[in-house]
C-alpha cells in the first residue's frame, strides 16, 4: 500500500474526529470566498456611492479571515500530531523511516486542506448570489442580484488557502524530526501534574481584573491610555485567573468533605484539577477572544438597531438651507408641493449672526477652542423647537447669560460647559458671556450651527451688525426615507438659484441623503461584523473540541476502571458533562462579562442604545457555544465507550 493510500484511509477511518475542524475550516473558506467574491462583483461595483467602502471593508475583512484561519489552522493541527504521537511511534518500532511517516502526514494534512478548499470555494460560489443579496438589503438597496461565479476570486481564495495548508502540512512532516521514539510514547503524559495553586496570585487576579474594571468605568475623563491599561491590566488578570484562582478555588472545593464526597463529584473535581493545567492557557485565550468577538459584534450590530434614532437626533429637519437668495423660499416650497406624499409639517424661518470665538476650556486641548459660532436669538430658538415638535424651551432674564450648544461634546472626553465664559469677538475685541445652560443635541441639522450661542432677544438685535448676518429656512416633511426624487430635484433648484453647494459649511442639509449614507454604513457593518464573529465562535469552539477529545483516549483507561468497579454509564456521562460544562462556561462567562463592561463605557462614548443588540448577541453567541458543549460531550462519551 502506498503512502498516499494509507493517508487517505487515515482521514477516511478517522473523519468523525476531524468533522468539526473540518466543518470550522470549510466556513472559514467560504466566508473568505464570498467576500473576495463581493470586491469583484460586477453589480456591487457599480454602486459608485458604496463601491470605495465596500472594497476596502471587504479586502480588510478577507486578509483578517486568512491571517485568524492560518492560526487556526496551525494551532488545532498541532493538537491532531500530539494526539497521533504514540501512532507515529508505532509506525517507528515496525520500521517505517522517520521521512516517510512524515510524507504520509503531509500527504494527509494536504488531502484534508484540498478537500476543505474545494468544499468551502463551491459553497461560497453557490451562496455568494445569497449573500450579495442580503448585504444588499441590509444597505437598503432593491436591485435584481444575478448569479455569476467570477475567476478572480476562486483564483484568490485558492491561492492563499493552498500556501496555509502547505506550510501546516510542512509543519505536520518536520514535526517527528523533533522527538526521540521515547518522547513520543509519553507524548500524551506530559503536563498532567497536579497544579500548585498560590492563593496571592489567586487574590492578584481579582485585583487585576477588578482594577481594570473600576478604572475604566471610574475615570472621569477617557483618553487614549485608558483603554491600553485596561486591557493590559484586565488580559493579565484573566491569564492568572485561569491559571491560578481556578485551580485555589477547586482546592477549597475539596476541603468541603461533605460535598466532595457526595456522589460523582470526588472523581469529576480530581479529574478537573488534573487537566487544569494544560486547559488554563488555552481557556484564558479563549475567553479574551469571546470577549473581543462580543463587544465587536455587540457593537456592531448596535449602529444599525440605533442608527435611525440617532439619525433623527442628528438631522431633525428634512431640509435645512442657509442663503440669503430671493424668492428661494417660494421655489423650494413648490417643488415640495409636486410630491403630495412628502406634505411640509412644519417649517421654520432661522436668522443667524457668524462670529469668531474663543470656546471655554473643557480639557479637550487649547487647538480646539478659536471657532467660528452662530449667534440665535432666544425667540428664533424656541420657534425652531416647536417646529422640531419638542418641547426645550429657553428664557434668559440676564443680558449676559447664553444657551451654549456644541454639537460634538462628548461627555466622557470633556468637561461639562456649564457656567464657563464664552468669549465672542465683537467690534474687534473679545467680550464674556456667562454660559447659563448647555446643550449637545443639534438644534438644526449636522454640519449647520454646529456651535451656537443663543442670546436674549435685545441683546440679539444689538448685535445686528457685529458680525456675518445669515437667513436659512428648514423644513419637516412626511416620510422624508423615501424622498430621493424630491431631495434631487432641490438639489438642482438650489444650484440654478447660484447657492454654492459645495460650500462650508454646508449650505443645504437633507435627510435623505445622510440616512442612505448611515444605512449603508451601518449594514455593511453589521454584515461584515456579525460573519467575522461567526469565523471566530466556531473556530474558538473548535479549539475547546480538539483539546478535549485530545485527552480522550488517555481517560478511556480510567473510566474503564470506573465501570469495572460498578459505575453506570449515566453516571460516566455525569462525570464528563460536568468536566465539560465548566471548560466550556467558564471562560463564556468571563467574556461575556468583560463585554459587558466594554460596552458600557462604549454606550457613553458613543451614545446609542448598546443593551438590546448586546443582550441578542450573547444569546446566540451562547446558543451556538453550548451547541460545541453538547457535541464534545457526545464525542468524548463515544470515544472513551468505545472498546478499540
Amino acid at each position: 500500500m502506498t503512502l498516499f493510500k494509507m493517508a487517505f484511509k487515515n482521514i477516511r477511518r478517522n473523519f468523525n474526529n476531524y468533522f468539526i475542524y473540518f466543518v470550522s475550516m470549510v466556513f472559514s473558506i467560504m466566508i473568505y470566498h464570498v467576500f473576495t467574491s463581493i470586491q469583484y462583483n460586477e453589480q456591487i461595483v457599480n454602486l459608485q456611492e458604496a463601491k470605495s467602502s465596500i472594497f476596502a471593508t471587504f479586502k480588510t475583512s478577507s486578509i483578517i479571515i486568512a491571517l485568524f484561519a492560518g492560526i487556526f489552522i496551525w494551532y488545532s493541527n498541532s493538537f491532531f500530531i500530539k494526539r497521533r504521537k504514540r501512532e507515529i511511534a508505532l509506525y517507528s518500532l515496525m520500521g517505517v523511516m522517520k521521512k516517510e511517516i512524515g510524507r504520509m502526514l503531509f500527504y494527509e494534512n494536504l488531502l484534508m486542506g484540498v478537500l476543505a478548499l474545494g468544499t468551502g470555494v463551491l459553497l461560497g460560489s453557490l451562496l455568494s448570489k445569497l449573500f450579495v443579496m442580503l448585504l444588499l438589503q441590509l444597505m437598503g438597496y432593491s436591485i435584481n442580484v444575478k448569479f455569476a461565479i467570477l475567476l478572480q476570486p476562486l483564483v484568490n481564495t485558492s491561492i492563499m488557502f493552498s500556501i496555509l495548508f502547505l506550510i501546516t502540512s510542512l509543519h505536520g512532516y518536520g514535526i517527528i524530526f523533533k522527538f526521540k521514539l521515547i518522547d513520543l510514547f509519553k507524548a500524551e503524559s506530559t503536563g498532567e501534574k497536579e497544579p500548585n495553586a498560590s492563593w496571592i496570585v489567586a487574590m492578584l487576579s481579582i485585583v487585576l481584573v477588578v482594577g481594570g474594571y473600576y478604572y475604566y468605568l471610574t475615570v472621569k475623563k477617557l483618553h487614549i491610555l485608558v483603554p491600553f491599561i485596561t486591557l493590559a491590566l484586565v488580559v493579565a488578570g484573566t491569564f492568572l485567573l485561569f491559571s491560578s484562582l481556578t485551580v485555589y478555588l477547586i482546592k477549597l472545593a475539596k476541603k468541603n468533605k461533605r460535598s466532595y464526597y457526595r456522589s460523582t463529584n470526588l472523581i469529576s473535581t480530581s479529574q478537573l484539577m488534573y487537566r487544569l493545567k494544560g486547559h488554563s492557557r488555552t481557556l484564558a485565550t479563549i475567553a479574551v477572544l469571546s470577549a473581543t468577538t462580543l463587544t465587536a459584534m455587540g457593537v456592531t450590530s448596535s449602529f444599525y438597531y440605533d442608527f435611525q434614532t440617532s439619525l433623527t437626533e442628528r438631522y431633525p429637519f428634512s431640509y435645512v438651507y442657509v442663503s440669503d437668495k430671493e424668492g428661494l423660499d417660494k421655489n423650494v416650497e413648490a417643488v415640495i408641493a409636486k410630491y403630495p406624499e412628502h406634505k411640509i409639517q412644519s417649517s421654520v424661518d432661522v436668522e443667524m449672526i457668524n462670529v469668531k470665538a474663543k470656546l471655554p476650556d473643557t480639557g479637550f486641548g487649547q487647538k480646539y477652542r478659536d471657532k467660528e459660532i452662530s449667534i440665535i436669538s432666544e425667540s428664533n430658538f424656541n420657534k425652531i423647537a416647536e417646529a422640531r415638535g419638542i418641547k426645550d424651551r429657553v428664557y434668559l432674564d440676564f443680558h449676559k447669560d447664553i444657551l451654549f450648544i456644541d454639537t460634538f461634546y462628548s461627555k466622557a472626553f470633556m468637561e461639562p460647559y456649564k457656567d464657563k465664559i464664552l468669549e465672542i469677538m465683537l467690534d474687534g475685541e473679545l467680550q464674556n458671556f456667562h454660559i447659563k445652560s448647555f446643550r449637545s443635541a443639534n438644534l438644526l441639522n449636522e454640519q449647520i450651527a454646529d456651535y451656537t450661542a443663543v442670546v436674549e432677544d435685545d441683546l440679539y438685535e444689538q448685535l445686528h451688525n457685529k458680525g456675518s448676518l445669515v437667513w436659512g429656512k428648514a423644513y419637516k416633511i412626511d416620510n422624508p426615507k423615501d424622498s430621493g426624487e424630491l431631495t434631487e430635484e432641490l438639489y438642482d433648484t438650489l444650484e440654478r438659484a447660484g447657492v454654492d453647494l459645495d460650500n462650508r459649511p454646508k449650505p443645504f442639509s437633507a435627510y435623505y441623503n445622510n440616512y442612505r449614507s448611515e444605512l449603508m454604513s451601518s449594514g455593511l457593518t453589521i454584515f461584515v461584523g456579525a460573519f467575522l464573529g461567526l469565523v471566530f465562535l466556531l473556530a474558538t469552539g473548535s479549539i475547546i473540541f480538539f483539546k478535549q477529545l485530545s485527552e480522550a483516549n488517555e481517560d478511556k483507561k480510567r473510566y474503564n476502571i470506573l465501570r469495572n468497579i460498578g459505575f453506570e454509564k449515566r453516571d460516566i456521562k455525569a462525570i464528563i458533562s460536568r468536566q465539560m460544562l465548566f471548560v466550556f462556561m467558564l471562560p463564556l462567562s468571563v467574556g461575556i462579562a468583560h463585554s459587558i463592561v466594554a460596552v458600557s463605557i462604549l454606550k457613553k462614548v458613543i451614545g446609542i442604545d448598546v443593551f438590546v443588540p448586546l443582550t441578542v448577541t450573547i444569546c446566540a453567541y451562547t446558543l451556538i457555544y453550548m451547541i460545541y458543549y453538547f457535541l464534545t460531550v457526545n464525542s468524548y462519551c463515544k470515544l472513551v465507550e468505545s472498546r478499540g
